[in-house]
């Protein structure tokens, strides 16, 4: 394992934590859209628009929580296979600052950079 057991146990607790809050927050939107879709209309909902950017912003959140619980519970999986805290490029240890920061890292800073300038790079810039 990359780290002590007792760094890995208390980042396990927080990622669980966590899990649970984005989880119950889950719910807790899809019953308030539920809620919003059955209830009486107000004139200024009336307009489809209105109801449909709301929806789109309920749904982008639930999948942004959606990610967040597949890398918490990919950080997990690292952690019962003892490869918690390692950097999937370069095998070298996360900085512990980093994994407080964000217990999910997949890279050190550093090839965290490159990916991402990497990413970058791919990307085509938009024409005008």
């Amino acid at each position: 394992m990359a780290y002590d057991r007792e760094l890995v146990e208390r980042m396990r607790r927080r990622l669980l934590e966590r899990r649970h809050a984005l989880v119950r927050s889950t719910q807790r939107g899809s019953r308030e859209l539920e809620a919003l879709k059955s209830a009486e209309r107000l004139p200024e909902l009336e307009e489809g628009a209105q109801n449909a950017t709301a929806e789109y912003v309920l749904t982008q959140l639930n999948d942004a929580q959606r990610r967040e619980v597949a890398q918490i519970d990919a950080a997990l999986s690292r952690m019962d296979a003892g490869t918690y805290g390692e950097c999937i490029d370069c095998g070298e240890n996360i900085s512990p600052e980093r994994l407080q920061a964000m217990p999910y890292a997949l890279r050190d800073a550093g090839c965290e950079s490159l990916a991402e300038a990497r990413e970058i790079g791919s990307r085509e810039l938009p024409t005008i």
